[in-house]
């Protein structure tokens, strides 16, 4: 078989044009520090590097969920034992109340002094989030989950939904106390 000096520098040419575009490719990927510029580099590794990224936002995504469940129960938490002090006031309050040598005026102040008390509570139970949402509402969230009956009783108007927010792979974490749950 013979080879012609056009076919023999033919071929040294397209092996020098070849050797460059490889040299050319080695430079960018030095360049730029990534060995996949481009689907066509490395269809394999293109694919598994899609699929870091997916995952890389899931985990992103669940570190949202569990900073906003965090902050959600610690203003929860923080509403609760506001509520758990202003009940042991009226505790302390009642008990000093029981006293037979009261007159009827220290029983007005006392009497006035646990209505004060009674209106707080009721505030603490509507507490809304920094977002406007009421705490303890359940998932209605814009309704007021208490409000005060004309006899003085109270009516639950949430309901007994808790939110749950994914937090890791098939994992979900309540991030509220219905009103139900945490008053009734």
């Amino acid at each position: 078989m013979r080879i012609s000096t056009a076919q023999y520098y033919g071929t040294q040419a397209s092996d020098y044009q070849r050797n460059f575009n490889k040299a050319v490719a080695t430079a960018s990927e030095a360049s730029s520090l990534q060995r996949i510029n481009t689907a066509s580099d490395d269809p394999v590794g293109a694919g598994r590097l899609l699929q870091l990224g997916q995952q890389a936002a899931l985990l992103d995504q669940y570190n949202g969920n569990i900073n906003s469940a965090k902050n959600a129960l610690t203003v929860q938490e923080t509403t609760l034992d506001s509520i758990t002090t202003a009940l042991q006031s009226a505790k302390e309050i009642s008990l000093a109340a029981n006293n037979g040598t009261l007159t009827d005026k220290d029983r007005q102040a006392y009497a006035s002094q646990l209505a004060q008390i009674q209106q707080q509570v009721l505030g603490l139970m509507n507490s809304k989030d920094a977002d406007g949402n009421y705490l303890f509402a359940g998932s209605k969230t814009d309704t007021a989950p208490y409000s005060q009956n004309t006899d003085g009783t109270y009516t639950y108007n949430g309901d007994q939904t808790t939110i749950n927010l994914g937090i890791g792979d098939g994992l979900t974490v309540g991030t509220n106390t219905t009103g139900w749950d945490a008053f009734q």
